[in-house]
């Protein structure tokens, strides 16, 4: 439940062009928030979890305790469409 906001917020950053790929956030997330590298980084980790799962369970934290846990666009999106990250066609980052 904590990591979640956090996905939440590396998925906006991909579909804000502020990252320039999902590699990006994977080393920033395992060199500076202190994520367990043999997990691979936070996206590489959400790749294993799924869109669907977590765009439901934080719709349903939404509902139960407030907006910090609103899903972003990007996430409805592509747990509508069921890619993965590693699917989706990077851009160019806007930095």
């Amino acid at each position: 439940m904590i990591l979640f906001p956090a996905l939440n917020e590396a998925f906006r950053i991909i579909s804000e062009g502020i990252a320039f790929g999902t590699s990006d956030l994977d080393v920033a997330s395992v060199k500076g928030m202190g994520f367990p590298a043999y997990r691979g980084g936070i996206i590489f980790w959400s790749n294993s979890l799924g869109f669907t799962y977590i765009y439901s369970r934080l719709d349903k934290w939404s509902k139960d305790y407030g907006d910090f846990f609103k899903p972003c666009a990007y996430l409805l999106e592509r747990a509508s469409d069921g890619t993965l990250l590693d699917q989706v066609a990077q851009t160019k980052s806007q930095l």
